[in-house]
């Protein structure tokens, strides 16, 4: 469902969206910092700023039960859990309905 509503979104925005390689799971606490260059999926706890690499292509999805604690670097950022702390996303920002 995720993959398709992605894909309508971006298809929209003429956009391709990068493919999700890396995933932090439900359960998963960390506590850090994390960088990050194409897709990255938050299914858990994040106490720390999370930042794309610059000028790369990246997208980051936060599921409905995830958390984030720190600040927020994408290009592309999709949220459906919650962030506390600021963001900042150079392309697109799409808050779904648990956001």
């Amino acid at each position: 469902m995720l993959n398709s509503m992605l894909s309508s979104v971006f298809e929209k925005s003429g956009n391709k969206p990068p493919a999700i390689q890396s995933l932090i799971g439900a359960g998963t606490i960390i506590v850090g910092n994390i960088s990050f260059s194409g897709g990255l999926r938050i299914d858990g706890v994040v106490q720390g700023n999370i930042k794309a690499v610059e000028g790369s292509s990246s997208m980051l999805v936060v599921s409905e039960q995830a958390k984030i604690e720190g600040e927020v670097h994408a290009a592309h950022l999709v949220v459906n859990g919650t962030i506390n702390g600021p963001v900042y996303a150079t392309q697109l920002v799409e808050l779904q309905p648990k956001a």
